[in-house]
């Protein structure tokens, strides 16, 4: 079994969004502080792709990274496809994730849909220049998968959802007889005649979905964004040390962990915001306890693996806009 490097204490820190001039002396700081890792470039697509296929700036981050290794600092490396950027979504709008009514989402982030072929080969096509460039840099300890995996938002209903949605449940369940016994078809008189007629479901007259649909549905929202990460693991571990671990940040719905961890990750890390129990634009009462389920995620995270991190800890106001209290 192979053995990473414990990536210790860290710090999330973004060298694009500062003064390169500053970047010295951070890191200095940052090692008086204790810390010993960086997590960088998790959303960094547009720096390092800033029109369609311009790799010219691939390596934006060597001299942050040059940095990190001559002070001993370890990197953990994301992959930036929680962003797309701007030139990519006006290109191929058809990568937008949409709601249940068919509305597309602009932005900010996470405003994608995992079975959209041109995201998929962008996003590879992304992941894999990355891998290549950066693979071997001594700095480098880990990778994170994108980021925050099915966060925001846990439901996709793009074209490219129904058309994936229906190749799924041809491959688990072969037959459209099956099809509508499985999802409980017949209730309503919803059976499906022709393959054609398959999709996730729409908006309805109110929110009441039937429950086998609803079980499936879910199933394939997994399916979906753990085949997404497959691939991006599967590109990292060509091009990367086996020392180097690759793992990604949770816990978010709709997302079997278990099948997440058979997709290649050495382990599972999770994000702990307690604060956000108080945001401005949420009703309180509706979700008492939310600040106390770091405990929970610590305890799910535990049980999918072994090892497990914190990628993300909150430690005062958060920068949104409705969480900005301390």
């Amino acid at each position: 079994m192979t053995r990473h490097v414990d990536p210790g204490l860290g710090v999330c820190y973004y060298p694009e969004h500062w003064p390169s001039e500053l970047w010295a002396d951070d890191l200095d700081r940052m090692k008086e502080a204790g810390l010993a890792t960086v997590r960088i470039a998790e959303f960094a697509w547009s720096l390092m792709e800033p029109t369609n296929g311009d790799f010219s700036s691939i390596g934006w981050f060597d001299d942050f990274l040059d940095l990190c290794a001559e002070r001993s600092m370890r990197v953990i490396f994301g992959t930036p496809t929680a962003t797309p950027p701007v030139w990519l979504q006006r290109a191929h709008p058809e990568i937008l994730n949409a709601d249940r009514s068919g509305q597309t989402y602009d932005g900010p982030r996470r405003n994608y849909n995992y079975n959209a072929p041109a995201y998929r080969y962008y996003a590879d096509r992304v992941v894999e220049q990355i891998a290549r460039h950066y693979g071997s840099h001594l700095a480098i300890v880990g990778w994170q998968i994108d980021n925050e995996i099915n966060c925001e938002i846990d439901e996709f209903y793009s074209e490219g959802d129904h058309l994936a949605y229906r190749e799924f449940l041809r491959a688990e369940l072969g037959t459209l007889e099956e099809v509508n016994r499985a999802l409980g078809l017949t209730f309503w008189s919803r059976q499906y005649s022709d393959w054609s007629q398959v999709r996730l479901s729409g908006r309805g007259l109110h929110d009441a979905v039937n429950p086998h649909s609803l079980l499936w549905e879910k199933r394939f929202f997994s399916h979906s964004a753990v085949r997404f990460a497959r691939k991006q693991v599967e590109i990292l571990r060509s091009h990367v040390p086996d020392s180097h671990f690759i793992t990604t940040n949770g816990l978010f719905g709709n997302l079997n962990y278990t099948e997440l961890m058979k997709a290649g990750l050495d382990f599972i890390t999770f994000d702990s915001y307690p604060n956000f129990a108080f945001d401005v634009d949420r009703d309180l009462a509706a979700d008492r306890l939310r600040d106390r389920r770091w405990s929970w995620s610590l305890t799910r995270t535990r049980s999918i693996s072994r090892c497990f991190g914190i990628m993300e800890q909150q430690s005062g106001a958060h920068g949104w806009t409705s969480r900005m209290m301390g």
